[in-house]
């Protein structure tokens, strides 16, 4: 592990931090522009609005998962850590459907009590996951894993029991936000929500990239972290609380989107190297990236087989699925070896 501390931290001084974000800035508004030219649909102003608003939305999903994934893999030094696996996604999961529930029930304002309780259902799972799989002060990997898939299905039952007592007119938009599903029409009909979850995305990822010099010094080992001068344990209850947020922002926006925090962070750090500040920064915009061609594909493929739209969520779990099992054989075998 000390063999890579040196690499961990790789020089980032603001003149090659501003090219960074110009290249990757760049990168992303014209993946952006070109998505929004595609579609089945004749392309005229109004069409190309919704989608220029759409594909803002899955920008900000994207980037809230892909920077959220690198700090909870550093965060618990497990390859196999994201918000979906963990069990954020669901707990969020649980608070939108709850939000959506109140604010047709009671009349409330739906764009500030959806993001609110998906953060307090996504913090309340990460602290029930947490304290799960911490043994005398250290984490197990696996029981951290288990705990996860635990927390998921009792969040899932959990939202299947909010079905049970919302109008039978909603319930079809409810299962279609479960899949996981971006909707030409998200940032028009909901433009506070939306402005709330791009504030909240974008604040945690600067919050993520500021703390990363503590995420290189927290891979070395805990102790290495505490001799260095970093709190080990209040870092941890900071960005916990930051990736519970960023992710009910994403869970708010499109619905539980699986596997993205495993898939981006992965294929980023075989390319720019383990340096968490480096890391979050490239992760966040390729997960906007990737989840904008994403939904492109799903919104297009859908007519090709004649079902409207495919679910994005249902893709990223398709690619995440299989990824997942790779890595988890992976670690098996090197723990063996």
């Amino acid at each position: 592990m000390s063999a890579e501390a040196p690499e961990l931290q790789a020089d980032l001084s603001p003149r090659k931090l501003l090219a960074t974000l110009a290249i990757l800035a760049g990168a992303t508004v014209l993946a952006a522009g070109l998505c929004s030219l595609v579609g089945q649909a004749e392309l005229n102003a109004a069409v190309w609005r919704l989608r220029v608003y759409r594909l803002l939305a899955g920008a900000t999903v994207g980037a809230a998962l892909g920077a959220a994934g690198v700090a909870a893999q550093g965060l618990l030094r497990n390859a196999l850590a994201e918000p979906y696996i963990l069990g954020l996604s669901s707990g969020a999961g649980v608070g939108v459907l709850a939000g959506y529930a109140l604010a047709g029930a009671a009349g409330l304002a739906g764009w500030a009590t959806t993001p609110l309780l998906a953060a307090g259902g996504a913090m309340a799972a990460c602290l029930v996951v947490y304290g799960i799989a911490q043994r005398r002060g250290r984490l197990d990997p696996y029981a951290l894993i288990l705990s996860g898939v635990i927390v998921n299905a009792f969040n899932g039952a959990v939202m299947l029991a909010i079905f049970l007592v919302v109008p039978p007119r909603t319930i079809t938009s409810f299962a279609a936000w479960a899949m996981g599903r971006l909707t030409d029409s998200i940032a028009l009909s909901s433009g506070a929500m939306v402005a709330v979850c791009v504030v909240c995305a974008v604040g945690g990822w600067v919050a993520l990239f500021l703390r990363g010099s503590a995420l290189n010094a927290l891979a070395l080992g805990d102790d290495v972290a505490a001799s260095s001068g970093v709190a080990v344990h209040r870092l941890r209850v900071e960005l916990f609380a930051v990736v519970s947020l960023m992710t009910a922002a994403a869970v708010s926006l499109a619905g539980p989107i699986g596997f993205l925090g495993l898939i981006v962070p992965h294929i980023c750090r075989l390319i720019v190297g383990p340096d968490h500040r480096r890391l979050i920064l490239v992760s966040g915009f390729a997960g906007a990236i990737f989840l904008m061609a994403a939904d492109t594909f799903c919104r297009t493929a859908g007519e090709w087989v004649r079902v409207g739209e495919i679910p994005v969520g249902i893709l990223t779990a398709l690619c995440g699925g299989p990824f997942f099992i790779v890595l988890l054989r992976r670690r098996l075998r090197e723990g063996e070896a």
